[in-house]
């Protein structure tokens, strides 16, 4: 496991039982004395959320929960069974690298493969596979992708599609995006074609 980092808030007994087990354990581990001085280097990017999962204190769980993803935070709750509590965070280390590999940002969004969700802060609009598709495609597109090319990358076909299928598909797709996010400028077109 690469990177992948566990975070102990304001618990400086687990911590320390936690670092004896070091050898035995793949991610690093930090420990903050305090709320404070993890939000101070987080906010300064000393610290990073990326790879991490963050262990607190009960009390302090629902402050954490306002300004970190929830899957990065585990309530510790005492008594805890060490060997439990390290199967249960491998397992969330896990999930969180399927959830990152599965999460790709395009523009101001990030587009959930698994889901098949383009998210935006707190909303999110479930995308038909074709959209997906589309989306992926032209995020990863290096130029303006004309109608024939979406033809044949997205639906598979060489122009024997009805002319305006990629279209109505595109204008759908824009009408859904402006509905839940209040703007269609993602997918934009021009006379060579459509970009992200």
């Amino acid at each position: 496991m690469v990177n992948q980092k566990l975070y102990i808030i304001n618990l400086s007994n687990f911590y320390d039982i936690i670092s004896e087990l070091k050898e035995h354990i793949g991610y690093e581990i930090s420990k903050f004395d305090n709320k404070e001085i993890f939000f101070d280097k987080y906010k300064n990017e000393s610290v990073s959320s990326e790879n991490s999962i963050l262990v607190v204190h009960e009390k302090e769980y629902n402050f954490f929960v306002k300004n970190i993803n929830e899957d990065q935070i585990i309530k510790f709750k005492p008594p805890v069974n060490i060997f439990t509590f390290i199967e249960n965070l491998n397992v969330r280390f896990i999930q969180r690298k399927y959830q990152d590999q599965s999460s790709i940002k395009v523009k101001d969004f990030f587009l959930d493969i698994n889901s098949r969700e383009l998210k935006k802060g707190k909303s999110s609009l479930k995308l038909t596979e074709r959209e997906t598709d589309m989306i992926l495609f032209l995020n990863n597109s290096k130029k303006p992708a004309n109608v024939e090319i979406l033809e044949k990358e997205i639906w598979h076909h060489s122009s024997e599609l009805e002319t305006h299928t990629v279209e109505t598909h595109i204008y759908r797709l824009r009408k859904k995006i402006k509905a839940e996010f209040g703007n269609d400028d993602l997918i934009k077109s021009n006379k060579n074609g459509y970009t992200i």
